[in-house]
Parts: C-alpha cells; structure tokens; sequence
C-alpha cells in the first residue's frame, strides 16, 4: 500500500483504539495528528501483520514501531519473568539505539497502571556481565540494541550462556533494516533471528528499503504488508524519496577549493544554526575538526567530532552535548556515516557533504538529518569538477533516478553576501560550468598550512586523512562515477593543506606533480611537550642505529699483499664449490636408503673424491656457520677459524 497524504487524521480515529495514556502521551508531546507512515503501520501491526516500511526521512517512523510494541504487550494477559522478553528492537548503532529508548522512556514513565519495562543493550558502555546483572534485578521487557551485544546476549558466545529467554517474544523490529543486512552485521543477525520463535510479528523499518524480498525471507517475514509513503513534487508533480521541505543542492568546485567553501556556508549566516559535515572516513574527521578549531573564522561557533573509532564513553557524551545545545546556539559536527542514519538531532538547519558517502543510498540518509518533522531544511554537496566533468555530468542524474532531485548553485565568492541556505537557487543555465579562480582561496590555504606548520600532530593527521580518504575514493562503490584515475591527486593533497606527499601503494602507478613544503623535519616540533620529548628521544636513538649500519656496511682492506686477498677469495669459491657437491651427495644417500643403491659411476667417484681430512674440514665449517647464524661467535671470528681471513683489517 501506498500512502501519499500531507497528514492522515487525528490519533483517535486511528482503529484499532490506542490506550489512554498513549493518547495523553502523544498529545503532552504535541503530536495532534497521525503522519502517513504512522497511519498505514500502525493499524497493521497492531492487527498483527508483518510489516516492510519504506518511508523518507523524519516522517515519524520511530513512533509507527513504538505505539504498536507499547500496545501489545500492554493488552497481553500474562507478565513475563525476569529472564523473558516480549519485544526485540535491532539498530545498527549506538545513537540510533539510544535515541530509540528514549522514545520507550517518554511513554513508559511512571504510571497508576502496569506497564513494560525497556533496556538499551549496546557494546562499549558496559560488560557483558553488567547487563545480565541488570535483566536479572529489573527483568526488562523490551530490548532495544546493536546487532553485537545483543547476540552476545541472547545466543551466547564462547563461554559466555544465553541467560535471556525468547521463547515468548512477541514482536521483532529492524530498524534501518536494509544497513543491518550489510556485510558487517548479516552474521550476528542471522544468528539472533535463528534463535527467536517463528510465531512473531516483524516489521522492516528504512527509509531506503531494497527492493528484492530476499532479505525479508531471510528475516522470517510471513506475507508481509508493504508500507510505502511517497513524496511528491508540488511543482513538477515527481515522486521523490526526500521530505518536501528539504531542498538539495551542489556546488561545483576544484578539490582544493572544498574547504574555503565550507567555511564561506559557515560565516554566510547572519542567524545561529546548527550545521552536520559529513566526511568519508575516521581520519579526516579528527583532522579536519582539529583544523576547524584553530581558524579564528570560526571562533563563536560551537564544533564537535563524532566517528565510529571514537571512544564509546567520549562519543555518548559528544552526541548528548550536540543534541542538548539550545537553538539560539551555532553549533557544527563534524561526522561520519556513524550519524547518518535514524538520529532525530532537534534543530539541524544545513547538512553539508563533504565527501560523498560510500554507499550511494546513504546520501538520503545524509541529507535527512535536516528538514524533519515537516520542518525546513537544505542539504549542500561539494562535488569536484573533474576532468571531463563525470561528476558534473552524471551525478544530478544518478541521484534523479534515486528521486532525489539535486539542484545547481553558484560558487560562493569573497563578499558574496547574497547567498544563504534559506533559500538556495534553482539550477541556472547562467552559472558557470568551468573551473573558478579564486585568488582568496590561495590565501586561505596558505593559512591553514601555517597553523599545521606549528603542529606537528596535525602534519601526521592531515597525511593520515589523505591517506585515508584516497583509499575510500578507489573502493568506491559507484566507481563509474567516482573514478580515482580521474580524480586531481594534486588538488586533493593541496586541499589538505599537506606538507609533503606521503608514499602510498595507490599512486605508485600516478605521477602526482605535487611541491612538497622546504622545512626540517628533524626540528619540526610537537605542540605537545610530552610526545615532543618522546620524539627527540626516538630520533636520537633512530640516529644511533644508522651509525651503526653504516659502520657495518663500510666497506674492509687487507693490510697484506694484494696476491694474499686473491688467493683467500679463491678459497672462498672452493669452498662454496665443495659446500654444493656436499649437499648433492647426501640427498643421493637418501635417494639410496629410500630407493636402493644407485649404478651411477660419477656419483661413486665424487665420494671418493674427497679426502677424510676435507670432509672434516667441511663439517667443521658446517658447525661454525650454526654458530654464526646463533649469535655464538661474530663474522671475523667465522673467518679467522675457516680460513677466510688473513691478517688484521682496517675499517676503510
């Protein structure tokens, strides 16, 4: 079914009839009528159908899931025991979970009548151990969680016993289901769903849903009800997978010119606003954030970091700051895809893209942080202006098929106070498809190189970005579109403000015309004391070491005549001659034992070729290379005893 209405009626039309305190509930929280994902889910859960629901981004699909649960095991007849859960709520991350139990908490808060205790069960902030202590004292009804810990908990890994009971469950929600059948969490879903019983309700929850079955299959799903809300264009009358408030758009520009136009969206505004900046990878987001911190143009705007490597207790505490700010306060967070998907941040104005996410259905994902909730929101992409204009050409109509409508906007120049992302342009043939010069931008950069020049942690960041984000541009999973090949490597390293081009195995093959900035890096200072003493110490014993090699390597002279040092490398080759011949006679006494005695005249001669006191020779030779190679003796020990050596030597 589709639903295609602005709003879909009052919560007390909907049948069946919510309980009371869901209907205060909803009305304390100023949500007076149903959206249309929540008036074409709900019912059908409730009439306990398996439910696949595909609807954009902020249109309340949290609640559609939420309600039903709440109601369902409100009406059941029994109580569950302290080891038995009703409900299983499955997301892919940590935000996402957190955010979700707090939805569970507005509704199960204290009350005259009986209702379902909720848990959050996610790796990082607590053992293993700690939640089973927790279900056992409070026995929760719901589980709300990541795909790891909850198998951990539920299936049991190594030693670890299953101690959560889900013979009775009830209902099973994925939500963002089409991120939790990606590679990294298929195996622990599978196992958990393995382990829940068949006689269940399960619903599928994204806002970009596959459109095979074949995971559904995999989920259990029984023919299931397919919800789909669709947006359509009030101008163009399209069906578009993005909220109607939402307006997306592109600038086109040079690799190297991305951050001065970041920082121009930024200090354009005149109001305080809450800005996301989604970068491809961990690296460039610590980088980057580090940078953002120290440009005085930024100074009044609150920055935050949050990626996936991230301690888990310090990214609790910067996703909690970021939502807690108030709306009179500019804020930006810097991020990965780890926030690009179900977090319901309150009062994102502008999502910028810095990068384009791996994963072309993530870029919905993306821009849906803004424009929530029937609110208003612009979403700005930074697209390079390659050679032969790929990107230019192919991107708008790559994401058009995906009906998501991308519009054109003007490079932003110095002074140019008339743009704003309150209202951003329409595509305008009148804007210039070529490459910009821009003069302020050098200066800019220039800037950046020397707050990085007084730091050399951000040196090491800034390479470790480049790095980073070059090897996720090849892994590209729309790499027809996103070539390397075709991507400016020199722009790239300039617009990371890098000293110095690092060697990686991706440009062994690309001759990358880039000037590495004159300095010495022998004196180029932490701004750290403490990692600053523990480099002068690892450089002076770095030092120490290359003296060493060196005076090994150096080349030796005899002191004796010439015919002396001709005649000891004469019997050097004897000896490896004699050394060989050795090695083959006693594979063929092997031979021998194995297979009988050999009529080979040539081998009986070459045994008797050598003579008792030379194969004492060789064995004794034998026995002092084992003690070389052992560390027993040195090397001009070795020579001395084999004869290799004659007289004393001089380093040259």
């Amino acid at each position: 079914m589709s639903v295609e209405n602005a709003n879909a009626g009052l919560w007390s039309t909907l049948e069946p009839k919510l309980s009371p305190f869901i209907l205060e509930t909803l009305a304390t929280m100023g949500f007076t009528e149903m959206t249309p994902v929540q008036a074409g889910a709900i019912p059908l859960f409730m009439k306990n159908k398996d439910v696949v629901v595909e609807a954009v981004t902020g249109s309340g699909k949290t609640l559609a899931f939420v309600i039903p649960i709440i109601e369902k095991l409100v009406h059941l007849k029994k109580r569950f025991a302290k080891n038995e859960i009703g409900a299983l709520v499955i997301t892919p991350t940590r935000e996402l979970a957190q955010q979700i139990s707090s939805v569970f908490s507005i509704f199960l808060k204290d009350s005259v009548i009986l209702l379902p205790k909720h848990a959050l069960i996610t790796g990082g902030t607590s053992t293993l151990q700690d939640d089973i202590r927790y279900i056992k004292e409070f026995g929760p009804d719901i589980l709300i969680g990541t795909p790891g810990r909850l198998e951990d908990l539920l299936v049991g890994r190594g030693s670890a016993k299953n101690y959560v009971n889900t013979k009775e469950l009830e209902i099973l929600v994925l939500d963002e289901a089409d991120r939790l059948f990606d590679m990294g969490f298929s195996q622990s879903l599978n196992n958990i769903i393995a382990h829940l019983p068949k006689q269940r309700r399960t619903g599928l929850f994204s806002a970009t849903m596959t459109d095979g079955l074949a995971e559904v299959v995999r989920a259990g799903l029984r023919n299931p009800v397919r919800v789909m809300v669709k947006v359509e264009d009030l101008v163009s009358k399209d069906i578009q997978r993005i909220p109607a408030t939402l307006q997306i758009g592109y600038i086109l520009c040079e690799p190297h010119q991305k951050l001065s136009q970041i920082l121009r969206l930024l200090t354009r505004e005149t109001i305080a606003k809450k800005y996301m900046i989604y970068f491809a990878t961990c690296a460039c987001v610590d980088y980057f954030f580090k940078i953002f911190s120290k440009l005085p143009q930024l100074k009044g705007i609150s920055i935050y970091s949050l990626h996936g490597k991230m301690d888990t207790k310090r990214r609790t505490a910067t996703y909690q700051a970021f939502l807690n700010l108030p709306s009179t306060s500019s804020a930006l967070l810097l991020c990965t895809d780890v926030a690009a998907r179900g977090l319901d941040v309150p009062d994102v104005d502008v999502v910028i893209q810095m990068d384009p996410p791996q994963d072309p259905k993530v870029f919905a994902h993306r821009c849906g942080r803004t424009a929530r909730a029937g609110k208003e929101g612009s979403s700005i992409k930074c697209l390079h202006n390659l050679r032969l204009n790929v990107l230019r050409i192919f991107m708008p109509d790559f994401l058009k098929i995906r009906k998501i409508p991308l519009q054109q906007l003007a490079y932003i120049l110095p002074g140019d106070d008339k743009f704003s992302t309150n209202s951003l342009a329409v595509n305008d043939d009148s804007i210039s498809q070529d490459p910009v010069i821009d003069d302020d931008n050098e200066a800019f950069l220039e800037q950046v190189r020397n707050i990085v020049l007084k730091d050399r942690e951000l040196h090491d960041k800034g390479t470790k970005a480049f790095v980073s984000y070059v090897r996720s541009y090849s892994k590209h999973e729309a790499n027809y579109i996103f070539r390397l090949k075709d991507l400016d490597l020199r722009k790239v390293a300039k617009g990371y403000c890098l000293l110095r081009l690092p060697k990686m195995p991706e440009l062994k093959d690309i001759k990358v015309e880039f000037e590495d900035t004159s300095i010495n890096m022998d004196g180029y200072r932490y701004a750290n004391k403490a990692r600053e003493q523990k480099r002068l110490l690892k450089l002076e014993s770095d030092k120490a070491k290359l003296n060493d090699q060196q005076v090994s390597r150096q080349k030796k002279v005899f002191k004796g005549p010439w015919s002396e040092k001709v005649a000891a490398k004469q019997r050097r080759i004897e000896r490896r001659i004699k050394r060989s011949k050795k090695k083959e006679n006693l594979k063929k006494r092997k031979a021998e034992e194995m297979n009988g005695p050999s009529v080979d005249i040539n081998q009986n001669k070459d045994v008797r070729s050598y003579s008792e006191d030379e194969w004492e020779e060789l064995q004794k030779e034998e026995r002092l290379a084992k003690k070389l190679r052992k560390g027993l003796i040195n090397q001009e020990d070795f020579e001395k005893e084999t004869g290799l050596r004659i007289g004393d030597e001089v380093d040259a």
